[in-house]
């Protein structure tokens, strides 16, 4: 997301995080500003991340293989939601996945083959 869309973001809007872990997921933010409590003799709110429509960062959540999770990422990492878009980064990754598992079976099939070849 461009840096001058950022002071637009708003708490419970949703945006697309394409992850190469966790793949192209629908999330919302939850906390804009993100701030952290100090375990001080008095709790200090402070925004270590700096303000989002400075530096960007959001508390984001979102559902992987039924967990939810709370991840703090920065918007330039992030995609503004449209179905559209989610659905072209979902089957890019898809397609990509799909040819990692296709290499990877080379690859096992070439290892396999040094293991077979070294012990003759």
């Amino acid at each position: 997301m461009k840096s001058s869309k950022w002071k637009d973001v708003k708490v419970h809007q949703w945006l697309i995080y394409p992850s190469e872990d966790y793949g192209v997921l629908k999330c919302e933010v939850t906390e804009v500003d993100v701030k952290i409590v100090e375990t001080l003799p008095t709790y200090h709110y402070e925004y270590p991340y700096g303000k989002t429509a400075e530096k960007g960062t959001v508390k984001i959540r979102f559902t992987y293989n039924g967990v939810v999770k709370e991840e703090i990422q920065n918007l330039a990492n992030l995609v503004a939601y449209s179905d559209a878009i989610y659905r072209e980064l979902l089957a890019a990754y898809d397609k990509w996945q799909d040819y990692l598992t296709y290499a990877n079976g080379y690859k096992d099939t070439y290892l396999t083959l040094i293991q077979n070849k070294t012990a003759e």
